[in-house]
């Protein structure tokens, strides 16, 4: 009898301790037990907010849009709506499932802007070497500000390329802070800007016309013209995002 009562003590510690067990390595998915939750929900709460108004433009420009912005700041919502109920460990979960959700945007928009940057360099890169052959051709020297942006446009996305490298075999289950992304996201804008800039730097000496306002708008047209031919079509939208800010079209204002 006391054999039989001693074997079901036994089986049941084992179940407990399977129970236990499996308890906390969910836990261990939701947030990082080395830190205090509350420490963890202190931190995050900060950086998950900065990070996601800093990729707001990215996002609307050039990521899921306003229902993907709208997603993180609703997991944000939420994470701090548990914490104010005084439920720390679902809280501590939800800001750290807010703060894998984040990494896996920004890393997924600074790897579409490396392809757009790098494309866009190889182009300016080739404009420059023919304008500098046809310089030379005329008798001028090459154009010091416009290899002066070029060299900032290199330099601007290596240091861009350098940072997303890094996180090349990360995903959101072993993911940290997106605020490296997001400043490789920076440079990506710093480098087309630069481009931008060389181009102008082409265009703008140039005379085109005797008539100041004509000479404008053939600039520009010319301007329009040579990077839709070394870029993309849509390149307006680059221009304002450069600038953190979120594209409206024309049409969208009409």
């Amino acid at each position: 009898m006391l054999r039989k009562r001693f074997l079901v003590l036994f089986i049941v510690i084992n179940i407990f301790g399977a129970l236990n067990a499996g308890y906390s390595q969910t836990e261990e998915r939701k947030y990082n037990q080395q830190y205090n939750p509350v420490s963890l929900i202190k931190r995050l709460s900060y950086e998950n907010f900065k990070n996601i108004k800093l990729l707001r433009s990215a996002i609307m420009n050039y990521g899921g849009g306003e229902a993907e912005v709208q997603k993180l700041i609703d997991q944000y919502a939420d994470a701090t709506a548990l914490y104010f109920e005084d439920k720390i460990e679902e809280s501590a979960a939800k800001f750290s499932e807010n703060e894998k959700e984040i990494f896996k945007i920004a890393k997924k928009i600074a790897g579409d802007y490396s392809k757009d940057s790098s494309l866009f360099l190889n182009k300016g890169i080739k404009r420059n070497v023919q304008v500098s052959i046809q310089q030379e051709i005329e008798g001028k020297q090459r154009d010091a500000v416009m290899d002066k942006y070029l060299d900032n446009a290199k330099s601007a996305n290596k240091r861009a390329s350098s940072i997303l490298d890094d996180y090349k075999y990360s995903n959101e289950k072993n993911s940290a802070s997106a605020q490296r992304l997001i400043t490789s996201i920076y440079y990506y804008r710093l480098a087309k800007q630069n481009l931008f800039l060389m181009y102008q730097a082409y265009i703008e000496p140039m005379k085109l016309d005797a008539d100041k306002k004509k000479d404008r708008e053939m600039k520009d047209q010319l301007f329009d013209k040579m990077i839709k031919e070394d870029y993309k079509e849509d390149y307006k939208k680059d221009l304002q995002d450069n600038n953190n800010k979120v594209y409206t079209s024309m049409e969208k204002k009409v």
